[in-house]
């Protein structure tokens, strides 16, 4: 049985020895405030919505406590294409 190795054998370093995470500094590491770039990143979009009082379909204009996206529209359970 082998001994038991430390974190610090898994440890990545460059040619210099020195830690790759200090050395992958950029910019915005440098300000905290500086806001992230999404350049080609698609906000995240809910799947499901659920409106105690109810809400409009978007395709049969029924009022429903649950509707799931289909495409662009949150519709019905009867109209969700599934």
């Amino acid at each position: 049985m082998s001994r038991d190795a430390s974190l610090s054998d898994y440890a990545a370093t460059d040619s210099d020895g020195d830690d790759e995470r200090e050395a992958a500094t950029d910019d915005a590491a440098d300000d905290p405030d500086a806001a992230p770039e999404l350049d080609g990143v698609d906000p995240a979009q809910a799947t499901y919505a659920w409106v105690p009082d109810g809400a409009a379909c978007d395709r049969c204009a029924a009022t429903v406590t649950a509707r799931w996206r289909d495409g662009d529209d949150l519709v019905c359970a009867d109209c969700k294409d599934w």
